[in-house]
């Protein structure tokens, strides 16, 4: 990924897929012109970098995503894929739907802001092998906005009033899809996303913002307490420590934790809020091993997330449980870093590879395919495939794309999707559930709730980093 700001004009070629049928694909159409000044075009699809620095002034360039394996015969698509259009329902027809995105592609949220990014580009390729959307050919056109709100909110309204573009889809974290709501409010634009969970969005009046994971941040990691209080009470963590990154979704989530957890008796030893710029955490390992804390629950996103860890490894501290919000569902970064030292450590996801969701065995094959060189498929590639996906059943539900008849039609009904069936309350909230889960033997597992976790069972104590 370079370091420029990019506008990404993903244009996929339109296929004919027919069950048994097994006609060749057309060339792919070239890339649309992007409006900004011009660079040149990388060569391929963008994949997730690690956070480099703060990228100079906006660039612009064009690139078309590889191809992606069409699903194997008599494999179900993924949740969102049309079944082959028998053609364009939706005039005018020899022109592209374009979806606008803003997106932290560098700066300090570049590795999940990235995964999204490629779900996003992989649902495009899915939609547009299978005829397109209501006939149509999709584009993805996306700024990077080098993980700033600001950025991110002149780039919205840029897609709206300059590239005039059909559809939108969020950025990633709270932060900046707590800035860019308003802007898809301010247009009447529905707006689905798959990585601003903090509920403080959803006391806002929005009626366009649509969170497409299962569950609101303050409900994210009910799963884990619950797990945590049916352990014997004698075998419980006595003492909490809860260092977080100063984020809308971070602290709501661990707020709800160290609130149900001193309500239970949990004390806590430890808390400390520092900003999403902090890389050394030497002095907050060296503190939270003082207090004696047996249960740490991390705050993070991604790179925070690993330098804790590598902390706690240098000074020897050893919990008895570890809860990180976000950083372990970003697999191939989280496990790059840590090898084997990730085993035991425990997250909520929305989002489980090994789920029988909804067009989730035929997503996963799709994501590997496409994006090959991956340790693991990362949660918020998925959840972004989910965002656009639900986006698609809105236009293809009102067979339009009128914002207003979209956003209505989300407050309306529920779509199946790879996390699941979700559906929206007036303000935009998911009704489901996370999953717990934890690295067991260099993967992760679903732990929880028990009526999905069935036969896998959390460990704890965990096992010395």
């Amino acid at each position: 990924m370079t370091r420029h700001a990019v506008v990404i004009v993903a244009a996929f070629a339109l296929l004919t897929i027919a069950a048994g049928c097994g006609t060749s694909p057309p060339t792919a159409a070239a890339p649309t012109a992007a409006s900004a000044p011009t660079a040149a075009p990388p060569a391929t699809a963008p994949k997730p970098a690690s956070s480099p620095a703060t990228a100079p002034a906006p660039a612009a360039s064009s690139v078309t995503a590889p191809a992606a394996a069409a699903s194997p015969a008599g494999a179900a698509a993924p949740a969102g894929q049309a079944a082959g259009a028998a053609g364009c329902q939706l005039p005018p027809c020899d022109r592209p739907i374009v979806v606008g995105v803003s997106q932290a592609l560098t700066g300090d949220k570049s590795e999940p802001g990235n995964a999204v990014q490629n779900g996003y580009l992989l649902w495009a390729k899915t939609v547009n092998d299978a005829g397109g959307l209501l006939g149509r050919r999709v584009e993805i056109k996306s700024y990077d906005n080098q993980s700033r709100a600001e950025t991110a909110v002149t780039q919205y309204e840029r897609l709206v009033t300059v590239d005039k573009v059909d559809l939108l889809l969020g950025p990633f974290s709270s932060a900046l899809t707590s800035a860019t709501a308003a802007v898809a409010e301010k247009y009447q634009m529905a707006f689905p996303e798959g990585a601003g969970g903090a509920p403080d969005l959803f006391t806002r009046g929005f009626k366009y913002l649509f969170f497409v994971q299962p569950a609101t941040s303050d409900k994210a990691a009910d799963p884990f307490v619950a797990w945590i209080m049916s352990l014997p009470a004698d075998q419980r963590p006595k003492t909490a420590a809860y260092p977080q990154q100063d984020d809308p979704y971070t602290l709501a989530l661990v707020g709800a934790v160290q609130q149900q957890f001193e309500a239970a008796g949990i004390k806590t030893v430890y808390r400390q809020v520092y900003p999403a710029s902090q890389t050394d955490f030497a002095s907050i390992a060296a503190a939270i091993k003082a207090s004696g804390a047996e249960a740490l629950i991390g705050g993070t996103v991604v790179n925070d997330a690993i330098g804790q860890v590598q902390a706690y490894i240098g000074i020897g501290y050893q919990p008895k449980v570890a809860f990180f919000t976000s950083g372990p569902g970003t697999v191939g970064p989280f496990k790059g870093a840590l090898g084997d030292k990730v085993d035991g450590i425990t997250t909520s996801l929305g989002w489980a590879q090994s789920a029988p969701t909804p067009g989730n065995p035929a997503f996963v094959a799709a994501w590997q395919k496409m994006y090959p060189n991956e340790q693991g498929i990362p949660d918020e590639g998925a959840n972004g495939f989910a965002a656009a996906s639900v986006l698609q059943k809105a236009v293809e539900g009102t067979k339009s794309l009128d914002n207003v008849k979209i956003a209505q039609w989300l407050h309306s009904n529920k779509v199946d999707t790879i996390e699941g069936t979700l559906g929206w309350d007036e303000a935009g909230r998911p009704t489901g559930q996370y999953l717990l889960q934890q690295y067991q033997k260099g993967a992760l597992a679903v732990i929880g709730p028990p009526d999905v976790a069935k036969d896998t069972r959390g460990v704890y104590p965990k096992a010395n980093w």
